[in-house]
């Protein structure tokens, strides 16, 4: 449960005098001052507690007298009581000092408060509610604490005062959680370390908390821990191992070890855990929890699957300070436990798999054994841990504690001398009395039959047959018969074959591995004697490395029949011999064809499952940063039944929520380069789609289905769009709308009624709302799956176990370490192995070994020594206090049970056995063969130690020691061992303590010698080495010593080595420190022997005289090469002498290079500069010599011929330019590029200077344009953009029309004016609009807030109003108390009649110095103006014909546009309603651009011929507007056109052919810079350059066909082919009156080069449709009220019909028709420029071709203006219909200006502007005049709109 801020419901009266309290925080009741009222002072502890918590125990001891007063206040209310513990919690754990704290814990420590007024609150707590009626639980924690710190604090006042509230409260919430109210684990735990504090001074015990580790039968006790008995100490009675003597029952056996094994992995966790989450005590320090690991801020991020259940990965915060990433955190197996923040929470997992790339991410799998609904509802991605990681590896417990339950007490194995240590032996029961063994092997060769034997009785020689020996025959086992074995080795091996319970406890280097194969092979080679089925025998280990070493020796003489369990072996030999590897091989032959079939059944079904959690889990992930396609939320869209408003929108999911990726940024679909699946079905498909909704997913993919009949849909398709996975702080707010936020609720959605008129923030409120409904859909099927996939993956278990079974019954040895045996436990079950060999049994634990054996077990042989290392428990109170370190091995020797003892060690020289015995081994022994190592080289003894007096450190992090000293100076050691000529794998470095490997390994990398092996001592086990170096570390004055404490360990240490061992430590003070007087003996022998001293002497061995003595590292330096001193002088190979010093590694200096410089000459006798030992290189001395070539001399090194050598000389030739070549002599002319600066004449007849090579290059011309365009402006583009002037690139100009919305517009000048990109000024009361002020508006559906005492409108905010103006006064007072001006219902002017009577009477409209006048305020500018004026200022003179602009009405005085006043809200909405008609008449309606889309599409891909097609579909696909599809016909169209062209150029000779594709190309590129948008004149100029190239093309094509026909052309022809040519090569413009005249000339020619197949006048017809002229004409209504508009001078010339209705449009003579409207003159008047009218030959909804007769639907073609010819009348006889709106100014008043002369006193305000008004102001023009004090209804206003309307911009 959580820890939320408490809501306190109504108290009683009666719980307290001074009532409830009233906030969260129990601030005091409200009343005086605190130094009237002491209890006042409450309210200034809460705030310093919120605000200021290290203020607070100053403001106490400040205020003591006050504190005192209200902790001695009679019947104190519980509120106040919590307030004052919560102060001192908080006062103690800000404290720097404890002893600050005392006095105000003297203070509350009185018996009125502690027994009264503190027993009170506690008998209250239940009252202490949330609204979910449990108790708060920050209530508590603050109790806890605070009773908590006073107990640490003053513990003497435990008996007298603290114990009857604490254990009040222990009792109070014993009672709650009876009656079910819950608390944390954390508070009970603290609750309960508090009464362990009270208890401690009494003489009886606590009673514990009941625990499942409790119950009587441990058979029910579960594996796992529990959330109890992790947070409290369950304190139950643990029974000791007992080292001697015999246990009670067999029950009790396995109870005690089941337990203390159980406790083992748990303590530590308990202690961590404890140490971890326990109050701070501020009055006496409490150590750090050594091995430890927590982990923050930890999540499940996602669920897997692994090959046997489901996982979960956590990921986690790493844990500073140390690596997250060692080797030896988060192992496979590994326990974890998960705390929620809240401590609510407790769940338990284990590590899965090999989870190294995940943790170097800081994220991990895990088994978590809980419920997989609740892991995936309540917690994935949503509750936060802390993870704890247990000190003990949990994986070698849980099996073998799983096997302890399964053993039946009954049926247990060796009960004799396992639990009643009863002797004598028995022999084996399954070898029976008779047989014979075959013991050949034991011979040296493996091979003799018989071995002579003397028989001492009779005194003469017999055989022995030992193919057929009798164990009971005590003459065999003797030397005599085995020469090569002891004494010890042959009774071992007599023992191990004539006992069901061997011991056989081998010292170091007595070859305990060695007995141990020699018994195996015995065994092997006779099983057949005893044993039909032949079972086979089973051999364990308890490392991976021991059972390598042993399965590797019982390969050599068993190849075949051997298993090894388990997947961790090093080992080649032994992994090809594994059971996954076995499995493989044999599984073929051993199953049939059903078994084949029913296997690959299951892994396939399993396969599936688990590929459908991947693609579920892949989907779960990405819902935190996706959004989701609207077909994917089509079954939430349908729950909700907004399915019909969706499908009307025809929405895009990103679009809807206005995500609009980057430019480099791709939807999912079109990364996957295909199409997203339709979000709704065609006409006549809506009844299946919704019933079905759930099936849409594509979610389920367990159907059969075939990957090559269609392809499975990826994860991403789901998503409109994904968030990049490493996303920048541009896309934080997205994310922040995905996670973060509330979600609409079912009413909020039963009010929508269209989803595309929500707000932004609504809409991701229903998205979020959608997404988790679709989420937990997907968890619900998540489960499903899980649970089924855990079934599947058990039954196929199952059959692995079948076919494994099926491998091991067919082997004869198995091996497996302790751990794999408790593991697999049931296949040794169904094996039944008769004998059980464990080696290493002195090192593991009892338990272990009773999981390794079954009940068929006849035959157990333990192997190993009690005298090294012991097994190693996790908590070091079971290991010595309850003797869980006491192995089986161990207590079965300590209970008198027979063992051998083998005698003969075979691996340490004497000098170094020595040390053995007798301080560890009474009676080992030396064999003769260890007396021949050599001495170490370089080194006086061969073993040595030195002491020192060097401190040791400490690491807090990994709670280890180390010691640099001592670290420094092995290091140094070790390379001078490698200098005397060993290798690293000879020597090895061993210590007892991990931090001191580390900091030796450190030091070993910075050093080059990173792969020097180094451990520590318990590591080594088992292992040895010519050369072992020791560091014993600990050196500390306390005299501390830690492991080397431990005799067992010292044991191993001494023994590793074979020929050399050295020791470095602080002996002298080891020795004061030790409990024991081995470490006393072990230096007396030392100093007797000469073994040890301050430094170590080394002995050079090329001068054995001379000697070094080291006392730390840096003494290794005076012999730097590992000799001594001395001048090696060796004479060498060269003849001369070695400068190193001594050094007895590389004495044939195979390896040395002689530094003396070389002596060899070249042939010019030039000296060698290299030294004697490199190489010699050619001579590089430079000398003259002469260039043959040229005859120059030359500087030219030694060794280079003449001949070969480059001339540097200048080159004096002449290139074909007459230009001087500025190469070398040497080098070629033809390479060298001519950079004089010349003058080039281009084709377009300017001259360019540029460099002399460059002139057969084609050349851009950069000659600036300077051509007048139809905008007025000079062309800024150069000759090459423009080609050669004939088409031109956009005006550069910036454009300065006033748009629609009374912006001006940013862009560059162009026809039309694209969407303004400011921010919408449009807004309400309720709210604003955030699109673009280019985009349509949202209408505002809240009610319209418009009212007064008489009115009130009751429309929505978007809809015109029903009320009427209200006229009468305003009511208020204004703050200078004088009435107000206004009118009511109206917001009050700042302005008074009496205080500013001056300024409200100046006259303006006229009416303003009457009495009765009435002002209103303009809110867009503050202007205050006269209100009858201004009504008629905004609606217009009712007598007034003209036509009205539609533009925002503006203030008369400053000309701001008035878009938010009430009074005048119907004007302004239908002023913005007639913008919002025509924007959507300029923009296309969604269906027209649908449709327009289509068409294009269907051109584009009719012919994939066109040129740079590519990228053309996706801007189709973008287009948001009609022009912009207009634009791309046109750019389809020269495509086609150019393609055409192309192909004619391929049937003209070469040179005809590069001349056109030159022209052709050139028009390609400047279309490619211009591509999507294009001007009139562009549109013009580019047909008619096509148009010229047709022409050209047709000549080119005659000419070539009459060649290629080798006809002869008359002169004439050809006279006029040429003056044909020269027309149209010319550079000008191609004009009508040039075509013309060729046109004449064409005919002729066809008269004289006649062809039936082509006529040279047809050229290439360019469809063109002429961009939308909205940029100026005039608005028009039908008389059904369609728009429509006419261009040019904008007034009408003929009369047509309605596109739309079929009405009469139009007029004659620039008069309109008496029932058409003049509705607007949107952006600019017509310009006096003459531009020619446009074609509408769309293929988006008009006719095709261009000189097509018009139409009622289009505008009649008009000849094209030539530069050369008069331009035609500005007035076009025709209407433009369906064209977007022209551009207009609009007239406003000029308040400077007299007022005008008319009959009316008031102004006109809407009559036309003068003729005479420019249409557009000039960037040179000057600003607009001041505003004048009256306004001029005839005056244009300063800024003029363009011709784009903009759309308006979102809600």
């Amino acid at each position: 449960m959580s820890g939320q801020k408490r809501r306190w419901p109504d108290w009683p009266e009666s719980a307290w005098g001074q009532g409830p309290p009233k906030a969260a925080r129990l601030s005091p009741e409200p009343g005086p001052s605190w130094r009237t009222d002491p209890c006042a002072i409450l309210a200034d502890l809460e705030k310093l507690c919120d605000h200021s918590p290290q203020r607070l125990l100053p403001f106490l001891l400040d205020h003591d007298y006050q504190l005192e007063q209200v902790v001695e206040s009679p019947g104190l209310s519980p509120a106040r009581v919590y307030t004052l513990l919560r102060a001192l919690k908080v006062a103690v754990e800000s404290a720097g000092e404890p002893e600050l704290v005392q006095p105000v814990l003297a203070l509350v420590l009185r018996p009125a408060f502690m027994l009264r007024s503190l027993l009170g609150f506690i008998a209250e707590l239940q009252n202490f509610q949330h609204q979910d009626g449990q108790i708060s639980q920050e209530v508590m924690e603050d109790t806890v604490a605070a009773l908590h710190h006073l107990l640490t604090a003053s513990p003497e006042q435990t008996k007298t005062l603290l114990c009857y509230p604490v254990d009040l409260l222990f009792a109070t919430v014993q009672r709650l959680q009876s009656h079910g109210f819950q608390f944390t684990w954390i508070i009970q735990k603290r609750l309960h370390d508090t009464k362990i504090l009270v208890d401690s001074t009494f003489p009886r015990c606590s009673v514990p908390l009941t625990s499942p580790a409790w119950q009587e039968d441990f058979h029910m006790i579960p594996i796992f821990p529990t959330p109890e008995e992790i947070f409290v100490d369950p304190g139950q009675k643990l029974k000791r191992n007992l080292p001697v003597g015999k246990y009670a029952s067999d029950v009790a056996y396995l109870d005690t070890h089941f337990r203390l094994l159980r406790e083992d992995f748990v303590r530590p966790l308990r202690t961590g855990i404890s140490a971890h989450f326990s109050l701070q005590n501020v009055f006496g320090g409490a150590g750090k929890q050594r091995g430890l690991r927590v982990y923050r801020n930890v999540q499940l991020a996602k669920v897997g699957t692994s090959p046997v259940s489901a996982m979960y990965m956590a990921r986690f915060q790493a844990p500073q300070g140390s690596s997250h990433t060692s080797s030896k955190r988060l192992l496979s197996g590994s326990l974890t436990c998960l705390i929620s923040s809240d401590c609510g929470q407790v769940l338990f997992g284990t590590v899965v798999g090999g989870n190294r790339p995940e943790l170097l991410k800081g994220a991990v799998w895990l088994d978590i054994k809980a419920n997989h609904s609740d892991l995936l509802m309540r917690h994935l991605g949503k509750t936060n841990f802390i993870m704890v990681e247990s000190p003990a590896f949990f994986e070698s417990y849980r099996h073998v504690l799983e096997g302890l339950q399964e053993l039946d007490p009954t049926q247990m194995p060796f009960q004799n001398y396992v639990v009643q240590c009863r002797t004598p032996v028995a022999p084996p029961a399954h070898f029976g009395e008779d047989v014979t063994f075959d013991l050949s092997v034991l011979h040296p060769t493996g091979r003799a039959d018989k071995e002579p034997m003397r028989d001492t009785s009779e005194g003469h020689v017999t055989a022995v047959d030992l193919t057929a020996v009798r164990l009971g025959d005590s003459y065999i086992w003797s030397p005599a018969t085995f020469p090569h074995l002891d004494e010890s080795q042959i009774l071992a091996i007599r023992m191990a074959l004539t006992r069901e319970f061997v011991l056989i406890q081998g010292p170091p280097g007595t070859g305990k591995t060695f007995i141990g194969l020699q018994i195996v092979e015995i065994l092997l080679r006779n099983q057949s004697q005893w044993w039909k089925d032949q079972r086979p025998f089973l051999v364990v280990c308890y490392t991976n490395h021991a059972l390598d070493q042993f399965m590797e020796g019982i390969l050599q003489f068993q190849p075949s029949g051997v298993v090894r369990i388990g997947g961790r072996s090093r080992s080649d030999k032994v992994a090809a011999c594994s059971l996954r590897n076995l499995r493989q091989k044999q599984l073929p032959a051993l199953l049939g064809a059903a078994e084949k079939h029913q296997y690959g059944w299951m892994r396939k079904a399993l396969q599936k499952q688990k590929e459908s959690i991947t693609y579920r889990t892949a989907v779960l992930e990405l819902l935190r940063r996706g959004i989701l396609t609207d077909a994917e939320l089509a079954a939430e869209i349908h729950d909700d039944k907004l399915e019909c408003s969706w499908r009307a929108g025809r929405f895009d999911m990103c679009d809807w929520l206005k995500i609009y990726p980057m430019a480099q940024e791709k939807k999912p679909c079109q990364a996957q380069g295909r199409g997203r699946k339709a979000a709704y079905p065609l006409p006549g498909m809506e009844e299946e789609l919704w019933p079905c909704h759930r099936d849409e997913r594509a979610l389920d993919d367990e159907d059969d289905w075939d990957p090559s009949e269609r392809r499975r849909s990826t994860v991403e398709e789901k998503f409109a769009y994904i968030l990049p996975a490493e996303s920048s702080s541009s896309h934080q707010g997205m994310r922040t709308c995905l996670e973060e936020g509330d979600i609409m609720t079912d009413e909020d959605v039963a009010n929508v009624r269209d989803v595309g008129e929500l707000r932004l923030r609504d809409r991701w409120r229903l998205y979020r709302r959608w997404m988790l409904a679709y989420e937990r859909q997907l968890k619900e099927t998540l489960v499903e799956k899980l649970e089924e996939y855990e079934k599947k993956a058990a039954q196929l278990a199952e059959l692995t176990f079948q076919e494994d079974l099926w491998v091991l019954k067919r082997s004869q040895v198995i091996g497996m370490t302790t751990t794999g045996a408790a593991k697999y436990r049931k296949l040794l079950q169904k094996i039944q192995p008769h004998t059980v060999i464990v080696e290493e049994a002195a090192e593991i634990l009892e338990a272990h070994v009773l999981t390794c054996l079954t009940p068929a077990c006849k035959h157990l042989i333990l192997i190993g020594d009690h005298q090294q290392l012991r097994p190693k428990p996790a908590d070091y109170t079971l290991e010595k206090k309850y003797f869980l370190g006491i192995s089986l091995f161990e207590r079965m020797i300590n209970n008198q049970i027979p063992y051998v003892q083998l005698l003969y060690q075979h691996r340490m020289r004497p000098e170094i056995s020595q040390l053995l015995v007798p301080l560890f081994y009474k009676q080992l022994k030396d064999h003769e063969a260890v007396a021949e190592y050599e001495q170490i080289k370089g080194v006086e003894s061969s073993i040595f130690f030195i002491q020192h007096t060097a401190a040791e450190s400490h690491s807090a992090d990994s709670e280890s020691y180390s010691n640099k000293f001592e670290a420094s100076f092995l290091v140094s050691l070790s390379r001078y061992l490698l200098e005397q000529g060993y290798n690293k794998s000879q020597v090895t470095i061993l210590t007892p303590y991990h931090g001191q490997v580390l900091k030796i390994r450190a030091l070993l990398r910075s050093r080059d010698m990173g792969d020097m092996a180094v451990h520590a001592v318990d590591d080594f086990q088992g292992e040895e080495n010519d050369i072992v170096l020791l560091s014993l570390v600990r050196s500390n004055r306390e005299g501390r010593i830690g492991f080397l404490q431990d005799k067992n360990r010292l044991c191993v240490a001494f023994s590793r080595a074979r020929k050399g061992f050295y020791c470095i430590g602080n002996l002298a003070s080891i020795a004061a420190g030790s409990n024991s007087n081995l470490w006393k003996d072990i230096l007396r022998l030392l100093k007797r022997k000469k073994l040890m001293g301050e430094g170590l002497t080394l002995v050079c061995q090329n001068h054995p005289d001379t000697k070094t003595v080291v006392n730390e590292s840096s003494d290794f330096s005076k012999i730097p090469d590992g000799g001594c001193t001395l001048q090696c002088q060796a004479r060498l190979e060269c003849g001369h002498p070695c400068t190193r010093r001594c050094h007895p590694s590389d004495r044939d200096h195979s390896l040395y290079f002689c530094q003396f410089p070389c002596s060899k000459l070249c042939e010019l006798n030039h000296r060698c500069p290299r030294k004697c030992k490199e190489p010699c290189e050619p001579c590089s001395v430079e000398v003259e010599k002469v260039i043959p070539k040229c005859g120059h001399l030359q500087t030219v090194p030694c060794h280079m011929p003449a001949d070969h050598w480059l001339c540097q000389e200048p080159c004096k030739q002449l290139l074909e330019c007459k230009h001087p070549c500025t190469r070398r002599c040497g080098e070629a002319c033809s390479t060298c590029r001519c950079k004089e600066m010349i003058d080039v004449i281009l084709p377009c007849s300017h001259v360019m200077r540029t460099e002399c090579y460059k002139q057969k290059m084609p050349l851009s011309c950069l000659e600036t344009c300077k051509q007048k365009l139809e905008c007025g402006h000079h062309c800024k583009g150069n000759c090459y953009e423009c080609v050669q002037g004939r088409l031109h690139v956009h005006c550069r100009n910036k454009c300065t029309r006033v748009l629609l919305c009374s912006h001006q517009c940013q862009e560059s000048c162009f026809e039309n004016c694209p969407p303004c990109k400011r921010k919408c000024p449009n807004k309400c009361r309720h709210s604003h609009c955030d699109k673009p002020c280019g985009e349509i508006c949202f209408p505002c559906i809240q009610p319209c807030s418009w009212k007064c005492r008489h009115y009130r409108c009751t429309q929505l905010c978007s809809e015109r109003c029903n009320r009427p103006r209200c006229n009468e006064p305003c009511q208020k007072s204004l703050k200078c108390s004088h009435p107000c001006a206004g009118l009511c219902g109206e917001p009050c002017p700042p302005k008074c009649r009496t205080c500013h009577r001056d300024e409200l009477a100046e006259i303006f409209f006229g009416d303003e110095d009457e009495p009765e006048a009435r002002f209103v305020v303009l809110e867009d500018c503050r202007h205050v103006l006269e209100v009858r004026g201004l009504d008629r200022w905004m609606d217009g003179e009712p007598d007034n014909a003209q036509a009205q602009h539609v533009q925002l009405k503006v203030c008369p005085k400053c000309a701001t546009p008035i878009q938010h006043n009430t009074r005048y809200n119907n004007v302004i909405k239908a002023i913005q309603q007639k913008i919002k008609e025509i924007k959507l008449k300029i923009q296309g309606t969604r269906e027209e651009l649908e449709a327009g889309k289509q068409q294009l599409l269907l051109q584009l891909n009719s012919d994939r011929d066109l040129v740079a097609w590519m990228g053309m579909e996706r801007s189709i696909m973008n287009t948001v507007s009609r022009q912009s599809l207009l634009d791309l016909e046109n750019t389809l169209n020269f495509f086609a056109s150019l393609s055409r062209l192309k192909q004619q150029a391929r049937k003209c000779t070469v040179a005809r052919e590069r001349n056109l594709k030159r022209k052709i190309e050139a028009v390609e590129h400047w279309i490619g810079r211009n591509r999507h948008s294009f001007t009139a004149q562009q549109l013009r100029e580019c047909r008619n350059e096509i148009k010229r190239i047709s022409y050209l093309g047709n000549i080119f094509e005659r000419l070539s066909g009459y060649e290629n026909k080798q006809a002869s052309l008359p002169t004439e022809a050809v006279a006029l082919a040429n003056e044909a040519i020269g027309i149209l090569q010319r550079q000008d413009a191609f004009t009508q009156s040039r075509e013309e005249s060729l046109q004449r000339v064409l005919e002729k020619i066809d008269e004289w080069l006649p062809a039936a197949e082509l006529q040279l006048s047809e050229a290439e017809r360019v469809m063109i449709t002429e961009a939308m002229q909205f940029g100026r004409g005039h608005w028009y209504r039908c008389p059904q009220g369609h728009l429509y508009t006419i261009g040019e001078c904008g007034r009408p010339m003929q009369q047509s019909s309605c596109p739309e209705c079929g009405a009469t449009i139009g007029g004659q003579n620039h008069a309109l028709t008496q029932d058409n409207v003049a509705d607007d003159q949107i952006l600019e008047s017509a310009s006096a420029q003459e531009r020619e009218p446009r074609l509408q030959d769309s293929i988006l909804a008009l006719p095709r071709s261009c000189d097509q007769p018009w139409s009622l639907t289009c505008c009649p073609p008009s000849p094209h203006p030539q530069p050369d010819s008069p331009p035609p009348c500005q007035c076009s006889p025709h209407p433009q219909l369906d064209s977007p709106p022209p551009a207009s100014p609009r007239p406003y008043p000029q308040p400077n200006s007299p007022p005008p002369a008319s009959p009316s006193p008031h102004p006109q305000p809407d009559s036309p502007p003068p003729a005479s008004l420019s249409p557009h102001p000039q960037p040179d023009s000057p600003p607009p005049a001041s505003p004048r004090p009256h306004p001029q209804p005839d005056s244009p206003p300063p800024r003029l709109p363009s011709s784009h309307p903009q759309p308006d911009s979102p809600i």
